[in-house]
């Protein structure tokens, strides 16, 4: 076709992983729009895999020709001589090239929607793209303030911080409700913030103050507020799953125990985990349950490409863990966590899914700019060349702002008034009290 292959040329599977395109049908519109084209009317159908064999035969959209970015010294050059498994072998991801019309081919073929669904996503209001930047600068400023903190010995313990993945709590904000239940792992100070946490109460609990969330003995991988349905942060790896599902679990029981009082209940679970936790067993548990008793659970996958500060190709198989629920018929799609545009349309319409359907899995690309914790040294293998490169080409904040979409947005208003609201929770934390010692038998 004379492009570059699309690195998620769905509805058809990727070219050169070990998986073959289902025999579903689509028409060439849609086949034409998974490869980037913009379409004209098209009757004809084709299967999915004789699509993805016209793509794979074509010089252009051989895995071995794909265009990629390579990270020398932190310059950003096209290396059409590296593709994915050559960046792959030396601990580098380069961006996943996924654009809109990708995206609305997979949800309409993985997820059942209809192009009149799928009209409502297509645009993102200037007010809710306001407000997505906006929450993405609260948490990018919140996390380099408890970074300071945790150096000038205000924070001790462990503390794990989210610079460069904020698109995901701009999506939480956008479309999780207050009465949805929010289940996340150790790194979520920016979950808690994205559910409408205080933010306020989570400073003094990274402080160990009384005024935290926990008064303050919970500390930064325990987070939990009872008034926003946000059930903590837990600490061991893939621990937050079963609990999620649980939460999942509750709410169809509050259907089933009180149908009346809860014909409009369209509350949803969701759960945060990585791609490296992803692969451990209890996914698979989860999933399953999920599928079996079709429980309202959204499981985003945080594919940051590091297991702590193992680089997860290194140990993963597979790393398109949005395609885990195929077994159980749980649809996925994975979004680039760069383009928050991208992520809050596709988030909205996979909520929507899970609301009214049953589970699904989103996986967000991004990059992780700070080591697993401050007391890290940063010193993974390959990640001071690709850490310089995702800080000047990745950043989700600096690609919102240079884009057109950011036109006309007051971005300064809105930095301003998040620094506040940062400088307040600081305030607040320095002035809250110690637990009180009796607050140990309780314990």
């Amino acid at each position: 076709f004379g492009l570059a292959v699309p690195r998620y040329p769905s509805p058809a599977r990727e070219v050169g992983h070990r998986r073959t395109a289902r025999p579903k049908m689509l028409s060439l519109a849609s086949s034409y729009t998974a490869f980037g084209f913009a379409p004209g009317a098209a009757a004809a159908v084709l299967p999915a895999r004789r699509v993805m064999i016209a793509a794979a035969s074509h010089p252009a959209m051989s895995a071995t020709g794909t265009e990629t970015l390579d990270f020398t010294g932190g310059a950003l050059r096209n290396n059409k001589d590296l593709t994915d498994t050559d960046l792959t072998r030396m601990g580098r991801r380069a961006r996943p090239n996924i654009d809109w019309s990708n995206l609305r081919a997979r949800l309409e073929v993985e997820f059942g929607f209809k192009e009149e669904e799928l009209k409502q996503y297509d645009d993102v209001s200037k007010a809710d793209l306001l407000k997505g930047y906006e929450m993405m600068q609260l948490c990018r400023q919140f996390e380099n303030a408890c970074n300071q903190a945790y150096m000038q010995g205000h924070i001790r313990g462990f503390m794990h911080l989210d610079n460069g993945q904020e698109a995901i709590p701009a999506l939480i904000a956008d479309a999780i409700k207050p009465g949805d239940k929010a289940v996340s792992y150790y790194r979520e100070h920016t979950h808690a913030l994205a559910k409408g946490v205080s933010p306020d109460a989570i400073m003094a609990e990274l402080w160990a103050k009384d005024g935290g969330t926990c008064r303050g003995t919970g500390g930064s991988m325990h987070i939990y507020d009872k008034e926003t349905n946000f059930q903590g942060g837990w600490a061991l790896v893939c621990e937050q799953l079963p609990y999620a599902a649980g939460a999942a679990r509750s709410i169809l029981l509050d259907r089933q125990l009180d149908p009346d009082g809860t014909k409009d209940d369209d509350r949803i679970a969701v759960v945060f985990v990585g791609e490296g936790g992803a692969q451990n067993g209890r996914m698979a548990e989860c999933l399953n349950a999920a599928a079996k008793e079709n429980l309202p659970l959204l499981f985003i996958v945080i594919d940051n490409g590091r297991a702590i500060n193992t680089f997860t190709p290194d140990v993963a198989a597979n790393n398109d863990v949005f395609e885990q629920g195929q077994h159980y018929g749980v649809p996925g799609i994975r979004v680039d966590g760069g383009s928050m545009e991208q992520t809050l349309k596709t988030g909205r319409a996979v909520v929507d899914y899970v609301r009214t359907k049953g589970p699904a899995i989103m996986q967000v690309h991004t990059y992780r700019f700070q080591g697993h914790s401050p007391a890290d040294p940063e010193h993974e293998r390959g990640r001071k060349d690709e850490k310089k490169w995702a800080r000047a080409e990745a950043d989700p904040i600096k690609l919102f702002e240079a884009d057109e979409a950011a036109s006309g947005l007051d971005l300064d208003g809105a930095l301003k008034s998040v620094k506040a609201v940062v400088k307040q929770s600081l305030d607040f934390a320095r002035e809250s009290p110690p637990p009180p010692a009796e607050l140990a038998k309780e314990l």
